[in-house]
């Protein structure tokens, strides 16, 4: 029987495959998206779960408007839905007496005229006075005043490196490092100041927050219907093997369904899979191997599902952080090396906080999470799980007692279900590719692998910011670029 041949083929239906296959198939091309799971989305997949509805651990987005989520959609003729809720997120800042001081804050939409206005009001919350805000009001009339020439010139120092520029006091670095944290997911003093000061710019613009009614499944789901009804063809539940390569170039896949062929592969499976698996190290000259392997992921989330009796928390995203709970790089190396810190970071989604409908009615599904490292045969999750749970109590004092079940999680579901494992103490990164110093702006890997006809789509290659936006960035950029290839190609 002779294999099927397409234009190009998609390895995966996260963020970044799905949209790239569907703007590939708008653009007219003929393409086959292959997707391991029952359903698209990677790690921001939505699942269906004794009447909730829900992501499988804390999942963010941004900037709320204008965004390439957006611009997909309406690429493909379809229309945004995003969630509206009255209270956006609370955060909770542990102060020098030991308490959590909540802070609630509105759906930070405004515009940046107003930015400066919203920092003043965290002056009682974190317990500063105005003359010590001075230096972080300059940072941030600074940060909202560089071109993007100046953010590229910042692609060689951390966020660390460019905020201590200013009078900073602790608390405001405290905060910053654990909003990073949780963005970028990576140790605040390796995050690359160009991947930050570009995201949070554009966050101040317009706004952070971003979801969309039905969770974030529904989008992607939305992205690879439309990909269907433009003629592409879709196989779910099917894990790719192998992509086939033949003097330097792409012929196509193999996977259980049977061999499909290709000049075009547009791998949203991760640099380290594709190549050290998919692809195989005997297909890449040896110094790309190297610089393969060399590669950093990010960190990897670690949590806890809990579905409650009745709503408990309000807001539809919290974050509880201390001074000795953001993670750097001398924390996150004390945990890969087995020890569980003593003061978590910790945050919390509620996905029927942002949509009523996600949740039967007077119950609430909370997704707990940590920063973990990134290693799926981590040999001590119980001694994690605990400590969060014992972290929730005393945060949340109100949810042990309405908890009816709950679900754990770590660094194994994430690689099980999205991410092989193919380097010792990696795969199980949340994001991808770490978006630390080295890793980003000119130094990020190129979307186009040295064999002829393979690209990388998602958070390792061709975009910037946010996870989820990241990685819809780069579907975008990446269908720019391959089908350019595929009109070179063919002419």
């Amino acid at each position: 029987m002779t294999a099927k041949t397409y234009d190009a083929i998609v390895i995966g239906a996260g963020p970044g495959g799905s949209s790239c296959a569907a703007l590939l198939a708008k653009k007219g091309m003929k393409v086959l998206l292959v997707e391991q799971n029952d359903r698209p989305g990677g790690k921001a997949m939505s699942v269906s779960n004794r009447g909730f509805v829900h992501e499988l651990w804390p999942v963010t987005g941004g900037p709320r408007n204008n965004s390439r989520f957006e611009s997909v959609l309406k690429a493909l003729d379809l229309a945004p839905e995003l969630a509206d809720p009255e209270i956006y997120a609370t955060l909770h800042y542990r102060n020098a007496s030991g308490q959590y001081m909540p802070y609630v804050q509105p759906l930070p939409n405004s515009p940046r005229s107003q930015s400066l206005e919203n920092l003043f009001r965290l002056l009682p919350w974190l317990e500063l006075t105005p003359a010590e805000m001075e230096g972080f009001t300059q940072f941030a009339a600074d940060n909202a005043a560089l071109t993007p020439e100046d953010i590229d010139a910042l692609d060689d120092i951390s966020y660390h490196d460019y905020l201590t520029r200013y009078d900073i006091p602790q608390a405001v670095y405290s905060y910053m490092a654990a909003q990073c944290n949780v963005l970028f997911v990576v140790p605040f003093d390796q995050l690359a100041a160009s991947e930050a000061v570009r995201t949070m710019q554009e966050m101040s613009t317009d706004g952070a927050g971003f979801y969309h009614m039905g969770g974030y499944g529904s989008l992607f789901q939305k992205y690879t219907d439309a990909f269907a009804r433009l003629g592409g063809d879709v196989i779910m539940g099917s894990k790719v093997e192998r992509i086939l390569i033949e003097e330097g170039r792409v012929r196509g896949i193999e996977t259980g369904e049977g061999s499909f062929h290709a000049p075009i592969v547009v791998s949203n499976a991760g640099i380290h899979p594709t190549v050290l698996k998919l692809a195989g190290e005997t297909h890449f000259e040896t110094d790309y191997i190297d610089y393969v392997k060399g590669l950093v992921p990010s960190l990897a989330l670690m949590g806890i599902r809990y579905f409650l009796d009745e709503p408990v928390l309000e807001g539809a995203f919290h974050i509880a952080f201390s001074d000795n709970s953001y993670i750097d790089t001398k924390r996150a190396q004390r945990a890969a090396a087995g020890n569980v810190p003593e003061d978590l970071l910790i945050f919390v989604t509620i996905p029927s906080n942002y949509d009523p409908g996600l949740a039967p009615v007077g119950k609430q599904c909370l997704l707990v999470s940590t920063l973990c490292p990134p290693d799926p045969q981590m040999d001590n999750t119980q001694k994690w799980w605990d400590k969060i749970e014992e972290q929730v109590a005393q945060i949340w004092p109100e949810i042990p007692g309405h908890v009816e079940s709950k679900e754990r999680y770590g660094a194994r579901h994430v690689s099980a279900s999205t991410r092989d494992q193919v380097l010792p103490g990696i795969g199980g990164e949340c994001i991808g590719l770490a978006q630390i110093v080295g890793q980003c702006g000119r130094h990020k890997p190129s979307p186009e692998a040295p064999i002829r006809g393979l690209f990388y789509v998602g958070c390792d290659a061709g975009g910037y910011g946010c996870g989820t936006h990241q990685a819809v960035t780069s579907g975008c950029n990446v269908a720019d670029i391959v089908f350019g290839y595929h009109g070179e190609s063919k002419g």
